[in-house]
C-alpha cells in the first residue's frame, strides 16, 4: 500500500525524505465527528515502504457537527515520525500499515511545532 503522491506533502527528517497525506474530503464517519481525523506517512524512496498510519485522536477541524480550527504542520509531522520510529516503525521495507495514535489539542492552528522563520541578515555598506 502506498500514498499517492498527488496531494501529498514532503517533509524532512534526519536523512530521510517522507511524504504526508490527510483526506481531502472527509468520510461519512469522520463528517459527523463518529472517527478521528488520520494522517498517513510514508519514505519518498521508491523502494519497498511501509505506511505509518496515525489516528490523530480529534476530529477533523471540517466535521460537520462541531467545526473547529486545528491544523498539522510539518514540524508536527515530524514530531509524529520520530515517535514513531521510537515506537517500532521501519519505513523502509515491506508490511502491513503500521498504526499509531498521536493526540492532537483542539484549536491549536501554528501553535504546536511553529515552522521557524528565516533569520534576516542585516547588510553592512563599507
Amino acid at each position: 500500500m502506498t500514498i499517492p503522491k498527488k496531494g501529498s506533502r514532503r517533509v524532512r527528517f534526519g536523512e530521510t525524505d517522507y511524504d504526508w497525506r490527510i483526506r481531502k474530503k472527509p468520510t461519512y464517519s469522520q463528517g459527523v465527528a463518529d472517527t478521528p481525523m488520520l494522517l498517513a506517512v510514508q519514505a519518498s524512496a521508491e523502494v519497498p515502504r511501509r505506511v505509518l498510519v496515525v489516528d490523530l485522536r480529534v476530529s477533523r477541524p471540517d466535521n460537520w457537527i462541531s467545526p473547529h480550527q486545528t491544523g498539522v504542520t510539518p514540524g508536527l509531522v515530524r514530531d509524529i515520525i520520530r515517535r514513531a520510529l521510537a515506537a517500532g516503525w521501519s519505513p523502509l521495507g515491506a508490511g502491513p500499515p503500521f498504526r499509531f495514535e498521536y493526540g492532537v489539542p483542539r484549536e491549536t492552528v501554528g501553535t504546536l511545532f511553529p515552522e521557524p522563520k528565516p533569520k534576516k541578515t542585516a547588510s553592512r555598506k563599507p
